[in-house]
């Protein structure tokens, strides 16, 4: 079986790989899930595994399989499976869980081990091949009509995560009210973003680097937000003149700090989100949460297992914007 791999701490190795064929019964107890895949995100953190700044082989192989963001249908599942069947569409979660308190509670997403698996990142292989296997654990069900849209549950859980652990927090403050947010980013997490804030109801100003018009500018708009670039706005003048903000989700990749500036931006009691802050190997990171003025706070959030809450948003987005899901134009 054929599935595209790196070898990990030789940049640009990305080749061909063979693997064997996987088979229900390697999953024990009934429990396996075989998946044929359908199509498979490629992003920024395939492209830096392919630069060699992270990620490791699993044991017994000197590479590794790429791609974490997956959609397929299921062809045979064992017989203690009971949440999905053949002919079912699939979406597998990334990471696996290891040995702190949050793994062992079902919260891989917050753990606390230094080492971590993630499936196409770190220590397993991932989805950018042929057809897998996996624990029915870590198998979440996609309805047929999402089947356009499928492979973007993954990263929509990591803006729903962002997006509801900002609420989660500030609702400490009793009478938070978030009005106004500013995405930073306008790539695939930026535009998930966007979408995520217009659809509670937030006016959104999404910044990115690229000056208008184009394929993505256009995307920001018509879902009702508006789009600047940093080039022309700088985050704190847009502040100014839009803000301030409540929420703050930044969607680039983390390798130019814009968290001073991007504070000066927000109201006071208001929460800045680090979608991804150090996640993916890196650790120049925020950890946890803390607040720089008693009612702001600034957050990290890497992705969430993937749960029925963040397919539900999949469909809301899907039934109000349609062809904006999809990239299509108009």
């Amino acid at each position: 079986m054929k599935a595209v791999a790196v070898f990990p701490g030789t940049p640009d190795s990305i080749h061909l790989a063979d693997l064997p064929e996987p088979q229900v019964d390697d999953v024990p107890e009934g429990r396996g899930v075989l998946v044929e895949v359908l199509r498979v995100g490629v992003d920024g953190t395939d492209k830096e595994i392919n630069d060699a700044e992270y990620g490791a082989a699993p044991e017994g192989y000197d590479f590794l399989v790429t791609g974490h963001e997956s959609f397929g249908r299921v062809l045979e599942v064992g017989t203690n499976v009971r949440d999905v069947e053949a002919g079912d569409y699939v979406v597998a979660t990334v990471r696996r869980p290891g040995d702190s308190i949050y793994d062992r509670i079902g919260t891989s997403d917050m753990t606390t081990d230094e080492t971590y698996r993630e499936r196409g990142i770190n220590l397993l292989h991932g989805y950018l091949t042929e057809r897998y296997v996996d624990d029915a654990e870590f198998i979440v069900g996609v309805p047929a009509a999402l089947s356009e849209v499928g492979v973007l549950l993954e990263p929509t859980s990591i803006v729903e995560k962002g997006i509801e652990q900002a609420y989660e927090i500030q609702r400490r403050l009793k009478v938070w009210r978030p009005a106004r947010a500013a995405v930073v980013g306008a790539g695939t997490l930026g535009l998930l973003a966007t979408l995520a804030l217009r659809l509670r109801g937030l006016d959104v100003t999404t910044l990115a680097r690229t000056e208008p018009p184009t394929l993505n500018s256009g995307l920001v708009e018509d879902l009702g937000a508006r789009y600047l670039s940093t080039r022309e706005v700088p985050l704190v003048e847009a502040a100014e003149r839009h803000g301030p903000f409540d929420v703050v989700f930044e969607a680039t990749d983390g390798r130019d700090p814009w968290h001073d500036e991007g504070r000066g931006g927000c109201r006071h009691g208001s929460d800045p989100g680090l979608h991804d802050p150090g996640y993916r190997g890196r650790r120049d990171h925020v950890d946890g949460t803390y607040s720089h003025d008693g009612r702001s706070t600034l957050h990290g959030s890497p992705g969430r297992p993937l749960r029925p809450p963040n397919a539900r948003r999949v469909v809301e987005q899907a039934i109000c914007y349609p062809r904006r899901v999809k990239g299509e134009p108009e």
